[in-house]
């Protein structure tokens, strides 16, 4: 791959965030962003709020200096006008040109960026639990959307409840149950071709996200520029060849610290970019496949972590086991797996990190499963709403086999569990009577034949009221000492949990 060792893979922006090549970033771009955002129909394309996006759009720009507005209720306004699957997300293809450009603009605040590119990661994934484990087939993608367009709504919807029924595996279960929602809403079909054209219209701006991966200013603070860019470009595995050389020539990642030299440039790796790589690496990248293992046994609980689980999503069933001993090992710590999954990956809609970190480990099949049965009752235990569900799913299809194999209680009730099959069914057992009134819960429980009152639920599971089953885990490496941790879990994502309704 060009520029995979620092040497190519130019990108649209320089390391001092002045844009090179005339695409919107640059000083010029700034005035023309601001004019043009007056041009735009909003009202057309939002008809509810459409009229408030240009000044809101601005709020993200300059802090709410010239409206006196709270930049981060802008952004929190801003994002319920376009969200998705609302009416107003027809705006979004448009409003991505904007938040893309205001992100670019060396006239924003660094300290700023991170506010029009999470929004920007909102809308290019509306439903994050449908793009894991595995990545979209984009071409796939297109063909569905353009079959959509020709098709009579009801035809269409018949077409996606028998493709429903006939769902491969969980993460197609939850793609088409998302589907059939959006259909069944006013401009579906158009919400629909809405999706995939935000998708469209980001990725024809990858090479000026890939520019802010470059610069202190950029890289060195807190929610900084180039973490949220990372989120962002890592749902973009078509064009990983124009990725990964800007991400790993802006740090250190592709040269270990033993064999850097004064004349070395490039700051360390960012936690994000670390998930960036995972998302978007093949196994044929050997270069980054040996960056990651130093990184994975440099000393830092979370780099060692993060860069653990990118190299068990880049070789899934094949991932070594050293990974997965350290991936279980750094989640007992004090820490936990929402620690470190906080540090390193995005909060995407109502789907904090370590969920999504739950989900996309299935990229490794039998070979991550011991892990992630590890990690399922803190993971479960802290889920919310229908969430729950989509866990709960994943799980049983992982240890029972797919919904559709046609379950029936009686096989239940004869069968020899695994212990695998046990700690799922315990740690189910151990949520709260809340977690059974989140919706779809019980609907996912029928699904696999099991007992969908909790009561019957936890003596079918053999858990008593009193004690928990769950059997006793390894707590050495969570009372081990903390040391060389490199730093504190990021906090701040909270500011965008409640933004966002996480």
């Amino acid at each position: 791959m060009d520029g995979i060792d620092g040497d190519g893979g130019g990108s649209a922006m320089s390391a001092a965030g002045e844009n090179v090549n005339g695409a919107p970033g640059g000083a010029a771009g700034r005035e023309s962003w601001s004019e043009r955002v007056e041009t735009v129909d909003w009202g057309a394309l939002a008809p509810d709020r459409g009229k408030e996006i240009p000044v809101l759009l601005r709020d993200l720009a300059d802090g709410g200096a010239a409206s006196g507005n709270d930049p981060v209720e802008s952004l929190a306004t801003l994002h319920d006008i376009l969200r998705f699957p609302e009416p107003g997300y027809l705006a979004a293809p448009t409003a991505v040109e904007f938040l893309t450009a205001i992100a670019c603009d060396p006239a924003t605040a660094p300290a700023g960026r991170w506010r029009p590119l999470s929004l920007l990661l909102e809308l290019i994934v509306p439903h994050a639990a449908t793009r894991f484990p595995h990545h979209r087939d984009i071409a796939l993608w297109r063909d569905e959307v353009a079959w959509v367009s020709a098709t009579p709504v009801d035809e269409a919807r018949a077409q996606y409840e028998t493709w429903l029924g006939e769902a491969s595996d969980e993460q197609e279960h939850r793609r088409l149950t998302r589907r059939l929602d959006t259909l069944s809403r006013d401009n579906g079909p158009a919400l629909i071709e809405a999706e995939l054209a935000v998708h469209d219209a980001a990725r024809e701006r990858v090479a000026d996200l890939a520019g802010l991966l470059a610069g202190s200013d950029n890289r060195r603070s807190v929610d900084s520029a180039a973490e949220w860019a990372c989120y962002v470009l890592a749902f973009f595995p078509d064009e990983a060849e124009t990725i990964l050389p800007v991400l790993t020539r802006e740090s250190s990642l592709l040269v270990p610290r033993d064999l850097a030299s004064g004349a070395t440039s490039g700051d360390g790796p960012l936690s994000a970019e670390l998930f960036a790589v995972g998302m978007l690496a093949r196994p044929e990248h050997a270069a980054v496949t040996v960056a990651l293992a130093h990184q994975m046994a440099g000393g830092h609980l979370y780099n060692t972590f993060t860069a653990a689980v990118s190299l068990a999503m880049i070789h899934g069933e094949r991932v070594p086991q050293e990974c997965l001993r350290r991936i279980t090992r750094s989640g007992r710590s004090r820490v936990g797996y929402k620690g470190l999954f906080d540090d390193s990956w995005p909060y995407c809609g109502q789907h904090p990190p370590e969920q999504l970190g739950y989900l996309a480990l299935g990229r490794g099949g039998t070979a991550t499963r011991g892990v992630r049965i590890d990690m399922l009752p803190e993971v479960l235990a802290a889920a919310e709403g229908a969430s729950r569900a989509i866990l709960v799913a994943d799980a049983l299809e992982m240890v029972l086999g797919p919904r559709d194999e046609g379950h029936d209680p009686a096989d239940h009730e004869s069968a020899e569990f695994t212990q695998d099959t046990l700690r799922v069914l315990w740690a189910i057992a151990e949520l709260d009577e809340a977690a059974w009134e989140a919706p779809g819960f019980v609907d996912t429980l029928e699904a696999w034949a099991l007992p969908t009152d909790r009561d019957a639920f936890r003596e079918f599971a053999g858990v008593a009221d009193d004690e928990s089953a769950e059997p006793e885990r390894d707590t050495s490496a969570r009372d081990a000492p903390e040391a060389n941790t490199g730093g504190g879990s990021r906090e701040q994502g909270g500011l965008l949990r409640r933004i966002f309704g996480g």
